[in-house]
């Protein structure tokens, strides 16, 4: 099988587990503002969100150097899952002694009375991310999007039953989601019987590989997760609540493109360790930038020009000059896609450190032009320097990255510019015509891309 059709199908694979729980939100929504409170629903996600934050840093962010040393040449199995478990262990007890604190001193009821819930719920998220990479690192995809598919159905039929049926509230929600990552676990154990692995010796020297492989990325998580809460204050404190309101209703349409792009991600980053592994693959990796481009910057140029339209129909009348806001997060979001990219092709290179540089860079310089850039412009220097941020990380990882050629560069660039035109018209000007001129003249460059991608996966053998 060729590296673009490999890549494809686990493309494939992995969109049909992601989407299946990206549904499963959807339907969910309902259930959710119908049986909860605004307070019980809101101090969910603020725990939920607050797990995702401690996860990686509580446990050295393990589970991202799983799958890489799993694929690396001469290392054994069962060391890199001892190593994972062991530091997943050691990182449960770390947000226990957090909770505990929290018990002792009533710094919160609330976390108190779940407080059992909200600790199950942080060792089998964690367990259920490194079991998804150690699948991966051992070429076992499909057990990975079966898991996916499992978590859905069991979240969603829990959720009818302890929230429709019995109606129990917050507990409810609580054990539904529980369950939702506690069966997928107990899945892959049994499908793998990953009980037969497990060492009580740890390879000393493999562990610290580990670490020093993984902590980077623990400061690109921060990040990141900065750059997308810290918008949200800056606007509140200088223009308003009413504004802060707006932004977050103008990222929702730009999540089309972030959620195409984590899907792709999880089969490139398979590829591009094994390119790297194999010392192989210069020309295909080049190529697939111009690709992945080329496919997001289609979706892109017709949310752009269709925003209008779009966000009228998603929008209520009070949130639809959000569209205004819409055209430079979506550029942002493709900045982003091919960081990501690059970032992969980074991480299978073992060059964590510059991955957390450029994102720290980035998170700078995104602060410092969010406070001057809204004080001038009000939201919209907010879209700005997000732009701003995301191109110079990009920017600052593309040197990183020898495999890929200045050709591939400038078409990107090329492409960038006219999006940007795009946008500009759209939005300044309500010159939509221009505007449709403009992505005409893109998709008339990028035409000779997507026609040999196309020959590559579908053509025979």
């Amino acid at each position: 099988m060729s590296k673009y059709k490999e890549l494809a199908k686990n493309t494939g694979i992995f969109a049909l587990a992601n989407f299946s729980s990206k549904i499963l939100i959807f339907l969910l929504v309902p259930i959710y503002t119908r049986v909860l409170t605004t307070t019980e629903y809101g101090f969910y996600d603020l725990v939920y969100t607050t797990i995702q934050l401690f996860v990686p840093i509580l446990t050295l962010n393990i589970s991202e150097a799983v799958m890489r040393f799993l694929m690396k040449d001469g290392v054994s199995k069962k060391s890199v899952f001892s190593i994972a478990v062991l530091d997943i262990f050691i990182g449960s007890i770390a947000f226990a002694l957090l909770l505990l604190v929290n018990n002792l001193f009533s710094l919160s009821d609330l976390i108190s009375q779940y407080s059992i819930y909200i600790f199950v719920i942080f060792v089998f998220y964690t367990l259920n991310n490194f079991l998804i990479q150690f699948s991966k690192g051992i070429d076992k995809i499909g057990v990975t999007a079966i898991s996916g598919v499992i978590s859905t159905a069991v979240m969603l039929a829990m959720n009818v039953i302890l929230l429709v049926v019995f109606d129990w509230g917050l507990l409810g929600f609580f054990i539904a989601n529980v369950c939702g990552y506690v069966i997928p676990c107990i899945y892959i154990v049994s499908r793998l019987r990953l009980w037969e692995l497990f060492e009580i010796k740890i390879d000393k020297k493999l562990q610290w590989e580990m670490v020093y492989y993984a902590l980077p990325l623990v400061l690109n998580i921060l990040s990141w997760w900065v750059n997308n809460t810290s918008d949200r204050y800056i606007v509140t404190a200088i223009v308003g609540i009413q504004a802060s309101a707006i932004i977050s209703v103008a990222y929702k349409i730009p999540q089309i493109l972030s959620t195409i792009s984590a899907i792709f991600i999880q089969s490139w980053q398979i590829s591009a360790i094994k390119i790297q592994e194999d010392k192989s693959g210069t020309t295909f990796v080049s190529n697939m930038l111009l690709y992945y481009n080329a496919l997001l910057l289609i979706i892109a140029s017709g949310i752009i020009l269709f925003v209008k339209p779009i966000s009228n129909i998603l929008f209520g009348i009070s949130f639809y000059s959000a569209w205004e806001l819409v055209p430079f997060l979506i550029i942002s979001s493709l900045f982003n896609a091919i960081s990501g990219c690059i970032g992969a092709i980074m991480g299978a290179k073992m060059d964590t450190h510059n991955i957390a540089k450029s994102a720290l860079v980035g998170m700078i310089a995104n602060i410092i032009l969010n406070i001057v850039l809204t004080f001038l412009m009000g939201p919209q220097g907010i879209t700005i320097s997000t732009l701003i941020a995301s191109f110079l990380i990009f920017y600052m990882r593309k040197d990183s990255v020898k495999e890929i050629n200045s050709e591939t560069y400038r078409a990107i660039y090329l492409s960038w510019i006219l999006l940007v035109v795009e946008a500009c018209l759209l939005i300044y000007m309500d010159f939509i015509i221009g505007a449709l001129i403009a992505m005409v003249i893109n998709l008339f460059l990028l035409k000779d891309v997507i026609k040999p991608l196309y020959l590559k996966i579908f053509k025979r053998n």
